[in-house]
């Protein structure tokens, strides 16, 4: 069962009534057939119907009809004006975040970071991990004001990016940060990794292994978790079964660790895989967000009273990552990969390994508008070189991006 169209059409729009800017216009939908449509300061309770890919809202004295032409255009009218959707990529950001950024562990915690140990040279082999990335350690805060600790598996292609460099920041990413936002969390917490290199899945069990015991990764590991299992962290979550046996090996190691209560989460990639909802894996995250609701307390600027995740994933449980997560360095559509969704045909990230996979590339596809298509080769978690689409050298500055 693929998803149906009302589903895939949840999301920010910008609106157009009766051939005006009317603002952003937000869908949701919490199952195929129920949901909500917001145009400014106006809510109204939506009934759709797959099989036309019709939508109709209805409030006090008002109506809303809306027929969708494709996930990205909707059009109708609202009261007799007509009106006309078009799929907002990529959403605004404030000027106020815009200008805000991460700048980097100082102090102990940078200590720890750096005293992380070179894997190849533990591990004694070329294909265990891909080694040339170099470690993603963290995301988030340092400072021990977290009140949520995040263990994920490894970093994907997004996350070793060289302007980025910072923990689930891709699709696996923005669906953590959704569920963040769902506690009322837009800063206080912080993600790290059981493992500090990207893992080959063809030697998944081999690499577990490794991570599980051998001492210098083990122990490095431990030194930056338990610095930052602070009194302030309320729940630790834990994502995908990787995780789950390395946060295993933390607890056995630190009687404090257990004091914390522990939620161990299927893998964002698992959450509604195919589309086609009703999955245990989306069940298990929304579950979760029942109970974390009681424990977590919210940011002063978060709201913990949206909606919980419904039936099928939708593109309004995504959250962009936001900038204070970020470097400077990062361009703005860092951690936003709602315009690939939107693309036809969709990618959830907007980096990826080449084809075949030599190792040491990634190629990231960016926005429209800015340049089509960068290959980046890294040696030793650095960079040293980046084409273009045409297979020549490109031009950009010291950490790959477009001068």
């Amino acid at each position: 069962m693929a998803t149906p169209p009302t589903v895939a059409a949840a999301g920010y729009y910008v609106a157009t009534r009766a051939g005006a800017p009317a603002g952003e216009a937000i869908v949701r939908m919490t199952t195929a057939t129920k949901g909500t449509f917001s145009l400014g300061a106006s809510q109204w309770t939506l009934v759709a119907d797959p099989a036309t890919k019709k939508l109709r809202g209805t409030k006090a004295g008002s109506v809303v009809d809306l027929k969708i032409t494709n996930r990205n255009t909707l059009s109708g009218a609202v009261d007799g004006d007509a009106l006309q959707l078009t799929r907002a990529v990529l959403r605004p950001i404030p000027p106020a975040e815009a200008a805000q950024s991460d700048a980097g562990p100082t102090g102990a915690i940078k200590a720890v970071m750096d005293a992380t140990p070179d894997y190849q040279h533990e591990v004694g082999d070329a294909t265990t991990f891909w080694y040339a990335f170099g470690p993603v350690l963290y995301r988030g805060r340092l400072d021990g004001s977290a009140r949520v600790l995040c263990v994920a598996s490894d970093p994907g292609p997004s996350e070793c990016l060289p302007f980025v460099r910072r923990t689930l920041i891709g699709d696996s990413g923005q669906k953590t940060q959704g569920l963040l936002a769902k506690l009322g969390l837009t800063r206080s917490y912080v993600l790290v990794n059981g493992s500090a290199v990207a893992m080959r899945p063809s030697q998944a069990s081999k690499g577990l292994k490794i991570l599980k015991t051998n001492v210098a990764i083990t122990s490095s590991r431990h030194a930056l978790y338990n610095s930052l299992l602070t009194a302030s962290v309320q729940a630790i979550v834990v994502l995908g079964i990787p995780a789950h046996e390395l946060y295993d090996v933390w607890a056995a190691s630190n009687p404090a660790v257990k004091k914390t209560k522990v939620f161990k989460l299927p893998h964002p990639a698992a959450v509604d895989r195919d589309g086609s909802g009703h999955d245990a894996a989306l069940i298990e995250w929304a579950t979760a967000v029942k109970s974390l609701r009681k424990i977590v307390t919210p940011d002063a600027d978060g709201n913990a009273s949206t909606p919980n995740y419904g039936a099928f994933f939708t593109e309004m449980d995504y959250a962009r990552i936001p900038r204070w997560d970020l470097p400077s360095t990062a361009p703005l559509y860092a951690g936003d990969d709602s315009w690939g969704r939107a693309a036809t045909p969709r990618h959830n990230n907007c980096c990826a390994r080449p084809s075949p996979d030599d190792l040491v590339s990634l190629v990231l596809t960016q926005p429209p508008g800015q340049v089509a298509l960068l290959q980046y080769e890294y040696k030793a978690g650095k960079l040293v070189g980046t084409k273009g689409k045409d297979g020549k050298n490109a031009k950009v500055n010291a950490i790959g991006l477009p001068v």
